[in-house]
């Protein structure tokens, strides 16, 4: 399946008469300390070296590497403009979180080249997963047959196949932004990156931006899609012109959110559909964050009678030798301890479980204290012996 759109952005006729005074001023909150942004041949942004600390700070004394936000999950540039030019490609390292991209630009966009956020495919040898791109989720490992950290956020079934009709996971508004998941049914495929730019001025694309997934193909005898997600791309401007393309192509489809003040104007042309339906909106009220009191979903222990350990606030899930997040020395089963915030206990909290060197697992967690601000859940099971990713997914009803 082919997940992508055509822009053709430029006002409709009929939109001709209006006066510009009747589209509200957008300000986007950027201070522009990260400098603007001008691409004339290939370049790789690495996120890794983003300053962590709070998004709204000014980040002149390390402009243009932008600012990771742990509370946003999120590494955030304050460009003053952007400018790509044709020929010239974008690409992303990886941030050790792997947290997606958020450009927030005082001025005007620019995108006449390309920017990429595919997701990658593994190395071939036992060990290394599939690389997502940037807001992604990795996928499993080639020597492991297919076993591996599976399909992350939003893989399901969880062996990275679907029906004849994808699902989009996350909701329509993007908010959070949260990337594609990976694929453990072959083992090969990361997920597709996600990508927020929200402008002053004008966004005009005559170039591509794309968060694609690394593999996919359809099974025609049994109407199966087989591989990793599309990502997330999401555009707010005062105005949103041009000619070029986005694309969010995936085993399971990726999402679009586009906003402007020109939207009930913006003429799109939608080569061979679109599914999900890409979502035209204003840009108004300005939301670029989930909210403060959004339902949130957190491990935060793994103990036993040998070992209590302690989760830590922002985890990287590096999968590296000396490298975890947390280390047990046991093969005894462990309570897995959660909380959830603004959540029902009445809901299901369900505990995923990725192992390099297995299949996954999935439990559901019991509440055993707490309201619907804040709650206290748990499991017991036995871990892998192997690296291991332990994921939890709050649903309710």
């Amino acid at each position: 399946m082919k997940t992508q759109i055509k822009l053709h952005l430029s006002l409709a006729a009929g939109l001709a008469a209006f006066t510009s005074s009747l589209f509200a001023q957008l300000s986007i909150p950027s201070d522009g300390s990260d400098g603007a942004l001008n691409i004339t041949g290939n370049t790789v942004i690495d996120l890794s070296q983003a300053v962590t600390g709070n998004w709204t700070n000014n980040n002149s004394a390390s402009a243009g590497q932008g600012i990771y936000d742990p509370s946003k999950w999120a590494v955030v540039f304050k460009y003053s403009s952007v400018n790509i030019q044709a020929g010239a490609l974008v690409t992303f390292a990886n941030h050790l979180t792997h947290a997606p991209v958020v450009w927030l630009i005082s001025g005007d966009v620019t995108i006449n080249g390309e920017v990429n956020l595919d997701g990658h495919n593994a190395g071939l040898n036992y060990t290394d997963a599939a690389e997502p791109g940037p807001g992604g989720f990795r996928g499993g490992t080639v020597g492991m047959s297919g076993f591996g950290p599976g399909g992350g956020y939003g893989g399901y079934p969880p062996h990275g196949y679907f029906s004849s009709l994808p699902y989009a996971y996350g909701n329509q508004q993007n908010v959070p932004l949260i990337g594609g998941s990976g694929d453990n049914y072959n083992g090969s495929d990361g997920g597709a990156g996600a990508i927020l730019i929200a402008a002053s001025g004008t966004i005009n694309i005559n170039g591509s931006v794309h968060a694609n997934s690394s593999s996919y193909y359809i099974n025609s005898d049994y109407g199966q899609y087989y591989g990793s997600s599309g990502g997330a791309i999401r555009l707010i401007s005062g105005q949103l012109t041009g000619i070029g393309s986005i694309a969010v192509s995936g085993a399971d489809a990726g999402r679009f959110r586009l906003e402007a003040t020109n939207a009930p104007g913006i003429n799109l042309s939608l080569p061979g559909g679109v599914n999900p339906l890409t979502i035209l909106a204003s840009p108004f009220p300005l939301t670029l964050w989930p909210a403060t009191n959004a339902p949130i979903v957190k491990v935060t222990t793994i103990l036993n009678a040998n070992a209590n350990v302690t989760a830590p606030v922002d985890p990287k899930a590096s999968l590296g030798a000396g490298q975890d997040d947390l280390a047990i020395a046991t093969t005894d089963p462990v309570t897995i301890g959660l909380q959830t915030s603004n959540f029902p206990t009445n809901g299901t909290v369900n505990v995923y479980i990725k192992s390099l060197s297995a299949g996954q697992t999935v439990l559901t967690a019991n509440c055993i204290s707490g309201d619907s601000n804040s709650a206290n859940w748990q499991l017991v099971t036995t871990l892998p012996v192997n690296h291991t990713v332990i994921q939890a997914r709050a649903v309710f009803p």
